[in-house]
């Protein structure tokens, strides 16, 4: 089966509405942000807490419907933008290791 779609990435992005939590590697410190899409790579989603590209931290995405399980992973930033409308960080993410 073949899948049409404009992006011209590896792997199909799919929104998705979820919770993010998230800590900076060495820190046991905890964050969260909102879940806009998600691949087999990576995860875009927005947060109050400012990242730095390169950065590696710690994610677990919380799907909203509960019998989902959820996806935990060591993850790199790999872009990082400030929304200027609301003050917040749209951030994208490399998933590197599901743990």
């Amino acid at each position: 089966m073949t899948i049409n779609y404009d992006e011209k990435r590896s792997f199909y992005r799919m929104s998705v509405d979820c919770h993010i939590e998230f800590s900076e590697e060495g820190s046991s410190d905890k964050y969260k942000g909102d879940g806009k899409n998600l691949s087999a790579t990576g995860v875009k989603f927005i947060t109050d807490h400012k990242l730095t590209e390169g950065q590696e931290i710690n994610v677990t995405v919380h799907p909203v419907i509960q019998t989902v399980t959820p996806l935990t992973a060591k993850a790199k930033v790999m872009r990082v933008v400030k929304d200027e409308d609301n003050g917040k960080y749209i951030v994208g993410l490399s998933l590197e290791q599901v743990v």
